[in-house]
């Protein structure tokens, strides 16, 4: 649940996990212009978490955090005083997003074609600048790649664990109680209940529901798993290991 909070709370553009983080993300919305305040970008949500450490200085943060602040107009990306946020990406970026850097955000989030050529109808895609006159835009949810990503991700590991700790929840349980089998199998259903959420709430209109179902299981998940986990270590705490037999002489 950590990890759910950590990926998305920045979605938004602010601190703290919200229902507009997940709806954002995995069905999209559109996000009211207000002057002063950035629109909730892909850009400004990398560049306040996973991306923040590859700044060569904070001043270089600031730059391009007050650019997309300021609306992140094609007039503002060059001009001003240096480092415009056209140095910044130029500088600190291009490396990795460079379309021919043979690195995975070059592939996915490209902002030139090469090294030494920013463009800034590639970096727009990533900063819903859109046009001028426009109150509010579209803010696409995550891209199929990344999601097929992270589901191969999450298939292959949390299911292996979850069942390793669901035979030892029903040792630990006995073999009474009415809600064993559903405390037992709790933690591995809503895990892919929540999976498949993952894809349904890109579905067009109905796709929100999807959303908050997203949200009632991820919490049934949470509840279950730390049930099970709860009744294995009293188990373990109070029951004694068996001792070998003292052989006869």
């Amino acid at each position: 649940q950590l990890n759910v909070l950590y990926q998305n709370e920045m979605t938004d553009g602010e601190p703290g996990l919200s229902f507009l983080d997940l709806k954002l993300r995995y069905h999209g919305a559109m996000v009211q212009r207000t002057e002063g305040k950035a629109l909730p970008s892909r850009m400004l949500e990398m560049i306040g978490s996973a991306m923040r450490q590859y700044f060569d200085e904070d001043a270089h943060y600031e730059v391009l955090s007050s650019w997309l602040v300021d609306g992140a107009t094609e007039e503002g990306f060059t001009a001003g005083e240096e480092p415009t946020p056209f140095d910044v990406i130029f500088s600190d970026c291009m490396r990795c997003h460079a379309a021919d850097s043979n690195e995975d955000p070059g592939a996915e989030s490209p902002f030139g074609p090469d090294l030494f050529s920013v463009e800034y109808e590639s970096v727009s895609k990533f900063t819903l600048a859109g046009e001028p006159d426009q109150s509010e835009v579209w803010r696409p949810p995550t891209s199929r790649r990344d999601l097929a990503m992270t589901s191969h991700v999450h298939v292959f590991g949390v299911p292996t664990f979850l069942a390793i700790q669901s035979m030892l929840f029903l040792w630990a349980a006995g073999s009474k109680g009415k809600w064993r089998t559903f405390l037992a199998c709790g933690p591995l259903a809503f895990f892919f209940i929540d999976l498949a959420c993952w894809w349904l709430a890109r579905i067009p209109v109905i796709g929100v529901a999807f959303v908050a179902l997203i949200t009632v299981s991820a919490a049934l998940f949470g509840l279950t798993f730390l049930i099970q986990w709860v009744v294995v270590m009293v188990a373990i705490w109070r029951r004694p290991l068996p001792h070998p037999e003292t052989p006869k002489a």
